[in-house]
């Protein structure tokens, strides 16, 4: 599959936290969300509404209402989304003996719910707006103003008037709730297009409504949500972001991403989340660059095999690491060995077609602590190279 993502590497810290030595953080419902759509053929559009829950919270929306809207053509509908079947699991990253509150234990726990619903657009306009909200925040966030009656909204947007039966950019990488008291945090929300688009990302501030945003407390903003030094960095060509958050605290933050083809912007997908931060005492595993290097990018032959190895590590001593991905590159393989400390072969035979193009996977690392084990996700490029014969 291919992404637009040029940096050398993408370094993911997802749902990363150890042994917490803070109190007990006050729970919300929402964690997260973000909107999507998929393109059925014609103007048929199934859209997906992707909603993260503090299982301490209030219940997930039974058959949540994505408003639809057009202002140059004049246009308001909706459609009523259902949840998927088996949808609603848990997804904390707790090691098999920690009990967390899905399960009636102690353990901050996480659900995702994922609805879908099929609409068919009565005709072709510049600014279709898909969007949804609910209220309300957390209270317990500490970066806003008024939290506790701060509506949620999210949104995506389509032009179908020049790009017509367009596919938004999806997200691979769950949202993070999560994040370590002085330490690195770095992460990508893992946006493709499955068109082969462009991409252009964006930190923005999380909205109310359609016309209004939070109000973040000075000095707070989109660019930088929480105390961090050095400040937040985040790149508008990859979309990283990375934090090194110096506090305890609780914030808010989006991220839109834009979709262009042929350099016209086409459609776009926002997605809201809530960050905590925590003290952890647990050290997360690392990976490698491509063969040991500190080299996340590589450039290969078509029509050959291209092969590269990719190391773990993790600095606490006994602890038993594994390693996946993300089956990203279409026709890659990826094997790692049973040692403690895996060791991971991508192996990929590029074509003809892929000269010129990028193409990226991502590899998670995770250990086994507890009560919730560490993992990070990296991102390789492989840049395939060769002579087109006319």
């Amino acid at each position: 599959m291919k992404r637009n993502l040029h940096r050398k590497f993408l370094v993911i810290i997802a749902l990363t936290f150890g042994l917490f030595t803070a109190g007990k953080v006050q729970a919300s419902h929402t964690m997260g969300a973000d909107l999507t759509y998929q393109c059925l053929g014609g103007n048929t559009y199934q859209i997906t509404l992707s909603f993260y829950r503090d299982c301490i919270g209030i219940a997930a929306p039974a058959n949540p209402f994505v408003t639809i809207n057009s202002g140059t053509c004049g246009q308001s509908l909706g459609v009523t989304c259902y949840p998927r079947p088996g949808t609603g699991q848990e997804v904390t990253p707790a090691c098999s003996t920690s009990v967390t509150t899905c399960n009636g234990g102690s353990f901050t726990g996480i659900q995702e719910w994922v609805y879908d619903g099929i609409i068919t657009l009565p005709m072709q306009c510049s600014d279709w707006i898909f969007s949804y909200s609910l209220c309300c925040r957390n209270a317990a966030i500490t970066t806003i103003t008024t939290p506790g009656s701060s509506t949620f909204y999210i949104y995506a947007t389509l032009n179908n008037l020049i790009a017509s039966c367009n596919s938004s950019p999806t997200f691979s990488n769950k949202p993070v709730p999560f994040i370590c008291r002085g330490q690195q945090y770095c992460f990508n929300h893992g946006a493709y297009d499955t068109d082969g688009d462009s991409l252009v990302y964006q930190l923005i501030t999380p909205k109310q409504t359609a016309s209004t945003n939070v109000n973040y407390i000075s000095p707070y903003n989109a660019a930088n949500p929480l105390n961090s030094i050095p400040a937040t960095s985040f790149n508008s060509a990859t979309g990283d972001i990375c934090l090194t958050p110096q506090a305890l605290e609780v914030t808010v933050m989006a991220v839109n991403v834009l979709e262009y083809r042929n350099g016209v912007l086409i459609g776009s997908v926002e997605r809201d989340l809530q960050l905590t931060v925590m003290n952890c005492m647990n050290t997360l595993p690392t990976l490698t660059g491509i063969n040991g290097t500190n080299n996340f990018s590589i450039t290969v032959c078509a029509n050959q095999l291209n092969c590269f190895n990719i190391f773990s590590n993790d600095v606490d001593a006994g602890q038993q690491l594994t390693v996946t991905w993300d089956n990203g590159i279409a026709g890659g393989t990826f094997t790692t060995d049973t040692l403690g400390h895996p060791t991971g072969t991508f192996c990929w035979t590029p074509t003809s077609a892929d000269i010129g193009n990028s193409f990226s996977f991502t590899v998670r690392v995770a250990d086994d602590a507890c009560p919730y084990v560490g993992s990070q996700i990296y991102s390789y490029i492989v840049n395939v190279v060769g002579i087109q014969v006319n």
